[in-house]
C-alpha cells in the first residue's frame, strides 16, 4: 500500500477529524497528520491500526510518547478508536473537556484538551447545534401553519360559497 492510499483510509477512518481533539480539517484549514500512536522510537509500526490522523498541535503535544514498562497504566494515552472515552472523559457545557478517571485527566493533560482556541471551537459547535436545533423546529412550526392557514383558506371558500348559495336563494 503507498503512503498516498495509507493517508486517504486513516483519514477516511478519523471522518476528517483529529483523533485527540476532534479538530476537522475544515476548522484547522488544512489536512491533519498522520501520528504513529505507538511512536516508531517505541517499535511502533505502519500498520493503520496504529495511525491516528491528527492535528499538528495535537501531534506535537503528544511527540513520542509512550509510557514505560516501569509506569504505571494510568500514564497512557487513549487511543482514539480502541479505547473508549467517554468512560474517561467528557465535555461539559462551557466546552471544557473533565477528567472521569486518572487516564483521563493524564490525556487531556498530555494532550492539552483544554486549550482555549479547542474550548471555544466546541462553544462555537454547541451554539451552532443548538442553532440548527431552533431553526428546525422554527421550519417544522412554519410548514404547520402553512398547513393550518390552506385548511383554513378551504374552509373559508366554503363558508363562501354557502353564503353566496344563501344569498342567490
Amino acid at each position: 500500500m503507498t503512503e498516498q492510499e495509507t493517508r486517504a483510509i486513516v483519514r477516511h477512518r478519523y471522518q476528517h477529524r483529529c483523533g485527540y481533539c476532534g479538530v476537522h480539517e475544515e476548522e484547522a484549514g488544512s489536512l491533519l497528520e498522520i501520528d504513529h500512536f505507538q511512536p516508531c522510537s517505541a517499535d511502533g509500526g505502519e500498520e493503520v491500526e496504529n495511525l491516528v490522523y491528527c492535528c499538528p498541535t495535537c501531534n506535537r503535544r503528544k511527540g513520542d510518547f509512550w509510557p514505560s514498562s516501569s509506569s504505571s497504566g494510568t500514564h497512557r494515552l487513549l487511543h482514539p478508536q480502541r479505547d473508549d472515552l467517554a468512560t474517561h472523559f467528557y465535555e461539559q457545557i462551557d466546552g471544557r473537556v473533565v477528567a472521569l478517571t486518572e487516564t483521563g485527566a493524564f490525556h487531556i493533560e498530555r494532550l492539552q484538551l483544554n486549550r482555549p482556541p479547542l474550548i471555544a471551537l466546541r462553544r462555537t459547535r454547541r451554539e451552532v447545534a443548538l442553532l440548527r436545533q431552533g431553526l428546525r423546529t422554527a421550519q417544522d412550526e412554519q410548514a404547520r401553519l402553512q398547513q393550518r392557514i390552506r385548511s383554513l383558506s378551504q374552509m373559508l371558500e366554503e363558508v363562501l360559497e354557502q353564503l353566496a348559495q344563501l344569498s342567490s336563494s
